[in-house]
């Protein structure tokens, strides 16, 4: 895994890019294949269609790590990912720690029928990435929504639990105030069920 991009997209205040400077880039240990993107004022855009410009402007050829501005990869992350290639997959899943919690490896958790195992941190190959059709226009949980579809294609999860994402996302964050998180969760499954059913036609 000698080719592995990080990118940290983000939008609407300028904030966010301070975040960036103060949390996320200093966790990176000055790695080379860094991409920031920022998207400045704008209305009517997820998270997930700035993700996808971000992909778009910067073009990777190999792995891509999303890091978001507000959080940060433990010491060697990438170093530790890049060891693990040694066992083939199409998704390399780091351990996750909230706040001042325990990290926490999630491979209890069933990507498909149950609960996201994998934090925005989790390694994507740009071609897989590509493959899927990138991130989806959700309302939150793009991330599972992208790394569901890599599993419905028959995509390898490795778990690696030395590497640490550190997320902030506090009780008041995006993905944790969904109006109706069962009816979201509903959507997605639909909107793959037809996708699957696109692909094999």
């Amino acid at each position: 895994m000698d080719d592995l991009t990080v990118i940290i997209a983000s939008f609407g205040d300028d904030r966010w890019l301070e975040l960036a400077q103060e949390r996320a880039i200093p966790s990176l240990d000055g790695w080379d294949d860094t991409f920031i993107y920022h998207l400045g004022d704008t209305t009517n855009i997820s998270v997930g269609e700035v993700r996808n410009m971000a992909v778009r402007v910067c073009k990777p050829d190999g792995w891509i790590c999303f890091l978001d501005p507000d959080d940060e990869l433990a010491p060697d992350y990438l170093h530790i990912m890049q060891r693990a290639a040694t066992n083939p997959a199409d998704l390399y899943v780091p351990a996750l720690k909230i706040g001042a919690g325990p990290a926490k490896v999630l491979d209890d958790r069933d990507i498909i029928n149950g609960m996201n195992p994998c934090p925005i941190g989790t390694l994507i190959h740009r071609d897989t990435f590509d493959a899927v059709g990138g991130f989806w226009n959700e309302p939150a949980w793009e991330d599972w929504s992208l790394f569901r579809r890599v599993a419905l294609g028959g995509g390898k999860l490795h778990f690696v639990p030395d590497a640490i994402y550190k997320a902030y996302s506090g009780p008041h964050g995006r993905n944790s105030t969904i109006p109706n998180p069962q009816q979201l969760r509903r959507d997605i499954i639909e909107s793959h069920t037809d996708w699957v059913h696109r692909e094999e036609t």
